[in-house]
């Protein structure tokens, strides 16, 4: 039937191609920049795929049921441009002509969330398709969950278009070889092997077999003629066959699509310049007139061309309809009999669905426990009223505690668990929960050691760039991870994380903390979280206060970045410092306070002064920050404030100010024991305390 319907409009298809061609060749021009060659060798490629081969609905560009398609090669993104315009998404010839300026919707690399059609941000190359292995795994799940005899409402694919600087990145060979393991058949890329990098031709750096290195991933691999219709369409219908056997049965497809670099022009064919060096206005008429368009002012297309674009898509819409029919009719039935299943529908696909912690769940949030062990305990409660949750851990989930209770492990055969083997891939766990959590359905998180975010961090910024709510579980988060020494030990990680703009980190010092950073990144819809947690231990901070915290300063101390755990003693004559402290070191911050407040010292010029201490726990600094009123009337300017934290100190100028300072390391760790590394690092009330006095100049 597909190898039909594309024999039956080859010829629209090459109408449509030569447009595509027309579109990126004139606004790589008039931009004076982007990446021309994908859009003129991958013309073919993308047609195939919005003309043919995909089910979608340019009206309804977030329909459930969508093929989902990622353009891996984010740099050829007027490829894409070109097809959503000519396809019919809110996409005009005006926002194309405004390729790369600003204020526009055609971005240099493709955006989720700015342009209308762009499932997922791409351009870091290998993301996008490690992404999309994310995507083809949640319609898996969701298929499980919803998926009937006598109906299919979750039936739909992801393509990909990946070249060669994807597929030698290495996230996307963690990503692709988990998609091969779990069989994932309903995910289908097709490889650009034109074998030119930006450098030059790929035999420079890259002699490896691909399609040998896929087919041992458990991939099916297909060759095709990347700039024929007929060939791709005979690949792409093999693939179709394979998507369609019961899950285990096979893997995803890789087409191997040989095609020519700068394919429609004439002085640029074949070399592998085209790539990413812009074409002169010359180049461009040449290229028009060979491919028979005689006006060659600049963005014109012939009507004819438009004419073959606007037939060809609605056959695209047909499956849409279809599935309307059959969700009312779907709808109707659970209605009246399976009431549950119904609601478990509406759950799924409400992005903003709220659950907070049930009251008899606090219980839990009292003690002395590490803070990972508390971050397993919230994440199972929430976990239980939430089904959306799904996620797992980079081989590390006994140490993570992340596995959900009551549910299965996914696997080949069976998608209908929560947890999720990723395996040692820290790098495509990462983009593999986005790729989840921006098809619907889900909100997926993934752990690891905390020093192991270095191997997680392109993903992650990209979660922010794209303000997707992942969660990010990062544990054994300072120096007290001991024993296994400096390279298991994160010093400058939440420095580094907190840099990374519209990530919301959170780095709590007990368990109640903990729970409230959870239920919180759980209710944050536009933004990911990263949670800091201890290996260690850590006391129930109550057990240093005069009386419990109340629980509303604690969940709007998390909101806003900071609360108060200790105020200023009454005695007016005293000398007034504030102590500011995250994570592990809160405790410390008050055991010091206790040690140091209303004992007699001697300043500099021999006078006897007292301290009088205000302790400030703040579980996310950059919060603060971004709250002044808080910041300032927690943090008076005019006194000496100083922070501490088991790591760097980076992230703590800008709340200390010139006058203060702060407590932290300017070293890796070392392999001891964690208690004898904080007697190393000065990590103890007796040596905090000393850095205080020097600082204020006392004795």
């Amino acid at each position: 039937m597909f190898m039909k319907f594309v024999s039956d409009h080859k010829k629209d298809l090459e109408n449509i191609a030569v447009a595509v061609r027309i579109l990126g060749m004139d606004a790589v021009l008039k931009a004076k920049s982007g990446h021309v060659g994908l859009p003129l060798g991958g013309a073919e490629m993308g047609t195939l795929l919005y003309f043919a081969a995909m089910n979608h609905n340019p009206s309804n560009p977030n329909w459930i049921d969508r093929d989902r398609f990622v353009l891996s090669a984010g740099h050829g993104s007027m490829l894409q441009y070109a097809l959503l315009h000519l396809s019919g998404y809110s996409l005009s010839k005006e926002e194309i002509i405004q390729f790369r300026q600003l204020g526009s919707s055609t971005a240099g690399h493709p955006e989720y969330g700015h342009t209308p059609g762009i499932e997922c941000t791409t351009g870091p190359l290998g993301q996008g398709i490690s992404h999309a292995v994310g995507m083809a795994l949640a319609e898996r799940m969701l298929a499980s969950r919803f998926n009937e005899k006598d109906s299919s409402l979750i039936d739909h694919r992801t393509f990909v278009i990946a070249g060669d600087g994807c597929l030698m990145e290495g996230v996307s060979s963690e990503a692709c070889s988990f998609a091969g393991h779990h069989k994932l058949n309903r995910l289908i890329t097709l490889y650009d092997a034109n074998n030119i990098t930006i450098d030059g031709t790929i035999d420079i750096s890259f002699t490896e077999n691909v399609a040998k290195r896929y087919e041992s991933y458990g991939w099916n691999v297909l060759h095709a003629d990347g700039n024929d219709f007929l060939s791709l369409a005979k690949a792409m219908e093999k693939a179709f066959e394979n998507s369609n056997l019961p899950n285990g049965e096979t893997g995803p497809t890789l087409i191997v699509c040989k095609g020519i670099p700068g394919k429609g022009s004439p002085k640029w064919e074949g070399k592998p310049k085209i790539h990413g060096n812009p074409m002169t206005a010359e180049d461009v008429i040449d290229a028009k007139k060979h491919l028979g368009i005689e006006n060659t002012t600049p963005f014109y297309i012939p009507d004819s061309l438009i004419e073959s674009a606007h037939k060809l898509i609605h056959f695209r819409k047909e499956k849409y309809n279809k599935w309307e029919v059959s969700f009312k009719e779907t709808e109707q039935k659970w209605q009246k009999s399976n009431s549950n299943k119904l609601e478990l529908w509406k759950t799924h696909f409400n992005d903003q669905f709220v659950v907070s912690l049930k009251s008899e769940s606090w219980a839990l949030a009292k003690g002395k426990m590490a803070t990972r062990v508390a971050s397993g305990k919230a994440l199972c409660e929430l976990a239980a009223e939430n089904p959306r949750l799904v996620g797992g851990s980079a081989d590390l989930a006994g140490s993570n505690l992340t596995t959900l209770p009551n549910t299965s492990f996914i696997n080949s055969k069976d998608f209908s668990g929560r947890n999720i083997h990723f395996g040692v891939r820290e790098h495509g766990m990462a983009a593999i929960c986005n790729g989840i959590t921006l098809h619907g359905g889900f909100q997926a998180y993934c752990a690891t050691f905390a020093v192991f975010s270095d191997y997680m961090r392109p993903a992650i910024r990209l979660a922010a760039i794209m303000k997707t709510p992942t969660l990010f579980i990062l544990t054994h988060d300072s120096y007290a991870v001991g024993e296994d020494g400096p390279t298991h030990q994160p010093i400058e990680h939440a420095a580094s994380l907190r840099a990374i703009p519209d990530l919301q980190v959170y780095r709590p010092a007990d368990t109640l903390e903990t729970f409230v950073a959870w239920e919180n990144a759980v209710a944050t819809y536009n933004k990911p979280t990263a949670l800091l947690l201890t290996r260690q231990d850590l006391e129930d901070l109550d057990n240093h206060l005069q009386a419990p915290r109340k629980m509303e300063n604690v969940k709007e101390g998390l909101v806003k970045g900071a609360y108060m755990l200790k105020d200023f003693s009454e005695n007016e004559k005293s000398e007034k410092i504030v102590l500011i402290a995250s994570g592990s070191e809160v405790s410390l911050a008050l055991q010091t306070a206790r040690e140091l407040e209303n004992k007699s010292l001697e300043n500099a010029s021999g006078n006897k002064v007292t301290l009088s201490i205000r302790v400030i726990s703040s579980c996310a600094p950059q919060l603060l920050v971004e709250n002044p009123v808080t910041l300032n009337n927690l943090l008076p300017k005019e006194l000496p404030i100083i922070a501490i934290e088991a790591g760097s100190t980076q992230s703590w100028g800008e709340i200390v100010g010139r006058n203060g300072a702060i407590f932290g390391m300017k070293s890796f760790g070392a392999s001891a024991p964690a208690q004898d590394l904080a007697k190393h690092f000065g990590f103890t009330p007796e040596k905090f305390g000393l850095f205080i006095l020097n600082h204020l100049k006392l004795r």
